[in-house]
């Protein structure tokens, strides 16, 4: 992959604005966004013709294993395709690999995720029993590998949980100090909901430690039953970190009665909460043990945004045992959000697009992000002319920019 210097892009449309613009790019930042001169300028190798395609800011993947990417041909097929069975099964293989093995498996996701004009990460890597360090290790040398072309966050992820699993706050400290970025925790897997409750609380323990945000998978389950993300919540508000906890999938909120979902959506507002719905792997993984109807699997993202939560859609999985899908294609998620979702308005369709885009940005705390004077030169050019049409059609990118500098494969 190469990188190569731009000064402008020229004939770009962007998103709310009528006609088209002339970005100016220096130092890895944007420097003026004008209307487009009549005269047209002579192409240049350091200029990007946008031809009257839609400019927009690199996408986020806000949930992501690269860990597990391109696991599926190494990992015994997952014959029940529940998140059960590719948990066990998952746990068996893992022992054999070699933090080179994952690297080349997480280096190899990376670049799709950049080809498909992807410019950041938060990726969940395994600290389980298990796993050790290992995997960990293999995610932050391709971090390190790639670091000139995309921006990865890595949540130390407790797989194998953390009452159930011996030593996992141990493991997820010394993840930490290895470079880790954010605690992560899996509270519905738990053996007990008082279990779960005592998760969240050595979560938080470690963040204060660390002085680090939360992203913790939690309800990724069809039962009503499942409460944790209520505990999530509550223990947000005690411990004063409102606006710094995520909470990944929340499947189990789509199950529970109307009264109650609407109780603890305010919750989770009045928290700060950020949410993560995966739609293609719940739509792949929920519903397992339905018959007709079938839920959905995915949370309430409507009414979660409705009630004025940041909402953001991730990956979560390339071709492993939990999905034998995926590419690391923003806009074919935002496109299975748009359609598990119902959310086929105008508006729905551009808040389709924030949740690859804006809404991720807020959770990754990024205050440079977007197409104005000022933000990064983190840039996706695309052969359409709206969002509507990005999310319809799904192009691959004419220019994905990093930082002021065209990538190429």
């Amino acid at each position: 992959m190469t990188r190569q210097p731009i000064s402008r892009i020229d004939n770009a449309r962007l998103r709310g604005r009528d006609g088209l613009y002339t970005i100016g790019v220096e130092s890895g930042r944007i420097v003026s966004v004008d209307p487009q001169p009549t005269a047209g300028s002579p192409p240049s190798a350091d200029r990007v013709d946008a031809a009257g395609g839609l400019v927009l800011p690199s996408f986020i993947d806000l949930h992501l294993h690269l860990d597990l990417a391109y696991s599926l041909e190494i990992v015994p097929e997952n014959k029940s395709g529940t998140l059960l069975e590719a948990i066990a099964l998952y746990s068996e293989a893992k022992k054999t690999f070699t933090p080179d093995s994952v690297r080349e498996r997480a280096v190899r996701a990376i670049r799709d995720e950049i080809s498909f004009g992807t410019g950041a990460i938060r990726n969940h890597v395994d600290v389980g029993s298990t796993a050790g360090l290992r995997l960990c290790e293999g995610v932050l040398a391709a971090r390190e590998q790639m670091k000139d072309f995309i921006d990865i966050e890595v949540v130390v992820f407790p797989q194998d949980g953390v009452i159930r699993d011996h030593g996992a706050v141990d493991r997820m400290r010394e993840a930490m100090r290895m470079g880790c970025d954010i605690i992560g925790g899996i509270a519905h897997y738990e053996r007990t909901p008082e279990d779960s409750r005592r998760q969240i609380e050595l979560l938080f323990d470690l963040a204060e430690e660390f002085n680090a945000r939360i992203d913790c998978h939690i309800d990724e389950t069809d039962s009503p039953l499942s409460r944790c993300v209520e505990y999530l919540a509550a223990e947000t508000i005690r411990r004063g970190w409102q606006g710094r906890v995520t909470a990944s999938h929340v499947c189990a909120l789509s199950s529970y009665e109307p009264v109650h979902a609407a109780k603890v959506i305010g919750l989770i507002a009045e928290a700060g909460i950020h949410v993560v719905t995966n739609p293609g792997v719940n739509l792949h993984l929920q519903g397992r043990f339905d018959t007709y109807p079938k839920r959905r699997g995915l949370t309430r993202v409507r009414e979660l945004m409705a009630a004025g939560v940041n909402v953001s859609a991730g990956q979560d999985c390339i071709k492993d045992p939990f999905y034998p899908f995926g590419t690391g294609q923003m806009l074919e998620v935002a496109h299975l959000l748009v359609h598990a979702d119902h959310l086929s308005l105008p508006h729905q369709v551009e808040a389709a697009m924030d949740c690859i885009t804006v809404n991720p940005s807020r959770s990754m705390q990024r205050t440079d992000y977007g197409t104005e004077p000022g933000c990064r030169a983190d840039l996706v050019v695309l052969p359409v002319d709206s969002v509507h049409e990005a999310i319809r059609c799904r192009p691959r990118p004419t220019a994905v920019i990093k930082n002021g500098h065209r990538l190429t494969s």
